[in-house]
């Protein structure tokens, strides 16, 4: 059986005191980085998400981010994510949690469709 891109995976996180970013990667590439032993953290991102606000905590944006091109079979998948990764940065801006936690409870989650 033949490996194939299935699903996403949580390979990027960012808490900055206005702006949660959350990016992810596709499993073959996670796969991929895992067996030649880096970490998921250097696999390519290949689509990100960036919650912000003003500042004042009145006002919040979504913005989105890809690093594929049409044709990319990864492409498609990155897209359908959108919905995923915003509610996990939501969760973090939400819960107020620092950069750590973040990481402990969201790094390497995977994304299902």
């Amino acid at each position: 059986m033949s490996e194939q891109i299935t699903h996403l995976i949580i390979n990027w996180i960012k808490v900055e005191e206005n702006e949660i970013w959350v990016g992810a990667t596709d499993n073959m590439r996670w796969q991929h980085d895992m067996e030649i032993e880096i970490s998921g953290f250097d696999a390519k991102t290949i689509v990100y998400v960036i919650l912000r606000d003003d500042g004042r905590r009145i006002s919040k944006t979504e913005e989105a981010g890809f690093h594929c091109l049409p044709g990319d079979p990864t492409r498609i998948l990155a897209m359908k994510g959108l919905t995923e990764l915003f509610d996990t940065a939501w969760v973090i801006m939400d819960e107020n949690l620092d950069y750590k936690d973040a990481v402990e409870r969201f790094f390497g989650q995977k994304i299902l469709f």
